[in-house]
C-alpha cells in the first residue's frame, strides 16, 4: 500500500525540477517510496535486551533522485586500565590508525563526562578521556574530526578488533544542497506520519524564526536524545552565513540507549539513515565528505569578507589613498593566522582535498 507521504517527495522534486533550467522532470512513480522500509520500532524491548539499530533500503525506482549520507559525529567507550594503559600509548595507536592526520594531542586538565582526565587533538576537535567510569575510555570525533577519516574499513577494524570499543553515539547527516527537501517538507512529512513508528509519532520541536522569514534559518527536530533517538533538519547553509543559501541538512542522531549501534553504521551510513523513519527512503549512497567542506568553506569565507568590509571598509579605502598601493595596505594588515571560522576548512582542504576518499 502506497504511504502518503511518498506523493508529498516526490512532488517536491518534480516541483524544485520544474524550477531549474533544465526541461522539467515527470513526477511520474509516485510509488517511490512505497517499498517496505525495515524501520519499525520493538517497543517491547529492556534494557536487558536492547535491540539494535537496523538497517533500511531505497527502493530501486528511488535511488536515481536519492541523496548520499555521511558520518557526522561518533563517540566510542572502550575498556582502558591505567595500570595497564596510558595516554601515550593510545596517543600513538591512534595517529598510527588515523595517518597521523589529527597531529598532537594536549592535556586540558580537566575531566570531561565523568572522566577524570581530558584530551585534546590540534585539528578536527577530536576529545580522549580517561580515568574512572568503571575503568573504560571516551573518543570524541565530531562532524569536524570524522571528516578527516580517510579509510573508514580500517578505522572501524582499529576500533574493534585494537580499541574492542562500542559505540555510543553515531550522527549520519545528508546534505541537500540545492534545498528540495526542505525543512517545511519535513513537517508535512511529519504531520502525515512520515516519521511515525511503534505506533506513535515522536514529539516535535521547532527552533528558529517560524513566523516571519530570516537570515538564521531555521530547524526542525523530532524525538528525543534522552530516548536515543532524534533526527534534526535544519537550514543549514543560513546556519554559516549565507541568508540566501539553500542548504538543507537531515540529521540522524542515535545513542546507546536501550540499543546496539553496530560497526556497520561507519560502514554504511546511507542505509542506516535510510532505515531510520519510514520517509527517510530516499537515501542511498555513501557521500563525498569534499563537497559539504567546500560549501561551508565558501560560504564561510564569503561571510567573513562581508563582515570585514562591513566593519573596515571605510578605513581600507583611507588606508589605500594614503598609503599609495594595495600591496602596502594588505602589508600592513595582514598577519600570518587563520580565523578560527576558516581554521577546520582551510587545513582540511590543504591537507586533504587530494584524498581518493573525498
Amino acid at each position: 500500500m502506497e504511504k502518503p507521504f511518498a506523493n508529498l517527495i516526490t512532488q517536491s522534486i518534480a516541483s524544485a525540477n520544474a524550477q531549474m533550467v533544465a526541461p522539467a522532470t515527470s513526477a511520474a512513480g509516485t510509488g517511490a517510496l512505497a517499498g517496505v522500509v525495515n524501520a519499525s520500532s520493538n517497543t517491547n524491548h529492556t534494557t536487558d535486551h536492547p535491540r539494535t539499530v537496523i538497517r533500511g533500503e531505497s527502493p530501486v525506482e528511488e535511488r536515481n533522485k536519492s541523496q548520499a549520507a555521511l558520518t557526522d559525529w561518533l563517540n566510542v567507550s572502550f575498556p582502558f586500565h591505567s595500570e595497564n594503559n596510558s595516554p601515550k600509548d593510545f596517543f600513538i595507536s591512534f595517529s598510527e590508525a588515523t595517518k597521523r592526520v589529527f597531529g598532537g594531542m594536549t592535556d586540558q586538565e580537566r575531566g570531561i563526562h565523568g572522566w577524570k582526565h581530558s584530551f585534546k587533538f590540534d585539528h578536527g576537535c577530536v576529545i580522549f578521556a580517561y580515568g574512572g567510569q568503571n575503568n573504560t575510555a571516551f573518543l570524541s570525533l565530531p562532524g569536524e574530526g570524522c571528516a578527516f577519516i580517510s579509510n573508514w574499513q580500517s578505522f572501524t577494524s582499529y576500533l574493534k578488533d585494537q580499541l574492542r570499543a562500542r559505540i555510543t553515539r553515531w550522527d549520519g547527516a545528508v546534505d541537500d544542497f540545492k534545498g528540495i527537501r526542505s525543512v517545511d517538507l519535513a513537517v508535512e512529512l511529519y504531520k502525515q506520519g512520515g516519521f511515525k513508528q511503534g505506533g506513535r509519532n515522536p514529539k516535535p520541536k521547532q527552533h528558529g524564526n517560524w513566523i516571519t522569514e530570516d537570515d538564521l534559518g531555521r530547524t526542525f527536530e523530532v524525538g528525543n536524545r534522552k530516548n536515543g533517538k532524534l533526527i534534526r533538519i535544519y537550514e543549514k547553509g543560513k546556519q554559516f552565513g549565507d541568508p540566501s543559501s539553500p542548504w538543507v541538512r537531515w540529521e540522524v542522531e542515535f545513542h546507546a540507549k536501550d540499543r546496539v549501534i553496530p560497526f556497520d553504521v561507519l560502514l554504511h551510513p546511507d542505509e542506516y539513515v535510510a532505515g531510520a523513519y519510514p520517509c527517510m527512503s530516499w537515501v542511498s549512497g555513501r557521500a563525498l565528505r569534499i563537497h559539504t567542506v567546500k560549501e561551508q568553506d565558501r560560504i564561510t569565507y564569503e561571510r567573513s569578507v562581508h563582515v570585514a568590509s562591513t566593519a573596515y571598509g571605510a578605513l581600507f579605502n583611507v588606508m589605500l589613498q594614503r598609503e599609495g598601493s594595495a600591496e602596502r595596505v594588505v602589508e600592513r594588515l595582514k598577519r600570518q593566522a587563520i580565523p578560527k571560522r576558516l581554521a577546520f576548512t582551510d587545513h582540511f582542504l590543504r591537507t586533504q582535498v587530494n584524498s581518493d576518499e573525498f
